[in-house]
């Protein structure tokens, strides 16, 4: 007869539910981040390179908004009534901070992933900038959320068969 497969003991390993917001996505202390300065092309390159959508905008590590592709796209002057010269130099010349979102809300690394989701799921709100005090370490958003479920719901299976 083959050995049966057992399942680890409940209290073996934390639960979904007790999960930190830390705990779905590397934080690391230095995310990707603009300036306030910043021109709205410069945030436009570095979402297309590092493929994000989001970034936080922050002086010296402390958070002081936040900028996302829409924001850009819905800032940026049409090539239909503009000519590429007058687009260049609205994107080269306009800084972030005419279009971040200013004072964003937040969670923290040691807060619980069912709280932050709960943030983002009452409010529509695709990211919370993590942070420590007002240093920003990280970005949790809902693709971090819907990765995390599909590892979740992966493990379920592999533990039924």
């Amino acid at each position: 007869m083959p050995p049966r497969k057992t399942k680890p003991a409940p209290e073996a390993r934390p639960t979904f539910l007790d999960w930190l917001a830390s705990d779905v996505r590397w934080i690391d202390g230095s995310p990707i981040v603009v300036e306030p300065e910043d021109s709205l092309m410069h945030a436009l390159e570095i979402i297309r390179l590092r493929g994000v959508r989001r970034l936080p905008v922050a002086v010296g590590g402390m958070l002081m908004g936040l900028v996302t592709d829409g924001d850009i796209k819905r800032a940026e002057p049409s090539m239909l009534t503009e000519t590429e010269a007058d687009f260049n130099r609205v994107m080269e010349e306009t800084p972030l901070s005419r279009i971040m979102i200013q004072n964003p809300l937040t969670t923290t690394a040691d807060a619980s992933l069912l709280e932050a989701a709960e943030v983002l799921l009452n409010t529509k709100y695709g990211a919370l900038p993590v942070v420590t005090g007002s240093r920003v370490v990280g970005i949790l958003t809902d693709n971090d959320l819907v990765r995390a479920l599909v590892d979740v719901l992966r493990e379920a299976k592999g533990t039924q068969g």
